[in-house]
């Protein structure tokens, strides 16, 4: 199984899920990658993991803020302070931290300039995700911004460069907003769909060649799924 401990600067090093129905939501995924899930931690936030190893996290939305279900992508820091302030020197904003996440490291939530949200993660020890590249695993990442150009400028601007393993930038498709989408391996990207479909969730974006597809869960929450022909040996697309 491909493991992965240490991420370079500005690449995407973990991803979490929060959730407006968390037992609900847990079901889903677990039907649609087999994940199972850790017990509670601090504020109810778990571990989900497959075949025993860690793919990402697991949270609630907090509640009575109006706000939705989502998925989000972590970019790895060196200096959590250092990027929050070089990203509100850029023109975005801070929308949290940096906070401490008990002993395991440092985070940061923040909206870039095309406006979608992004966390940066400074990690004291394993810096993010164990397994990648995997079933159920993250296998790449993608921002969807309206102006690329800008938003890569953007992200050269906090790490100094243009991009970063599995940080790539495409256009924003039309009923879509400003995010990122974090992709999942599964085995074939159709059988994928029809098992979202049939526990309720959708298709937001088909691709043209059946390769992968960005979904859409029961709660509105959007992720992307690709096959083994879309991966590569680290991760990236």
């Amino acid at each position: 199984m491909p493991r992965r401990e240490t991420y370079a600067q500005g690449s995407p090093c973990w991803v979490d899920y929060m959730a407006a129905d968390p037992e609900g939501a847990r079901e889903f995924y677990a039907t649609l990658f087999g994940w199972t899930f850790g017990e509670p931690e601090e504020y109810g936030y778990r571990l989900a993991r497959q075949a025993g190893e860690v793919v990402g996290g697991f949270g609630q939305v907090p509640p009575g803020r109006g706000l939705t279900a989502t998925w989000n992508t972590y970019l790895a820091a060196k200096d959590a302070d250092a990027v929050a302030g070089r990203v509100k020197a850029l023109g975005g904003a801070v929308v949290l931290g940096p906070l401490a996440a008990g002993e395991n490291g440092r985070f940061l939530f923040a909206i870039d300039t095309t406006g979608a949200a992004v966390g940066f993660w400074q990690g004291h020890w394993a810096e993010g995700i164990v397994l990648v590249d995997e079933h159920g695993a993250t296998c790449g990442h993608e921002l969807r911004a309206a102006d690329p150009g800008g938003a890569r400028a953007f992200y050269a601007g906090i790490f100094g460069e243009e991009t970063a393993p599995g940080r790539e930038v495409r256009g924003v498709p039309e009923g879509m907003s400003p995010q990122w989408v974090s992709y999942f391996f599964v085995d074939d990207v159709p059988s994928a769909a029809l098992a979202a479909r049939r526990a309720g969730g959708g298709v937001a974006e088909a691709g043209d060649d059946g390769r992968e597809a960005v979904l859409r869960d029961p709660w509105g929450a959007l992720f992307g799924v690709r096959d083994g022909r879309s991966r590569s040996g680290d991760g990236t697309r």
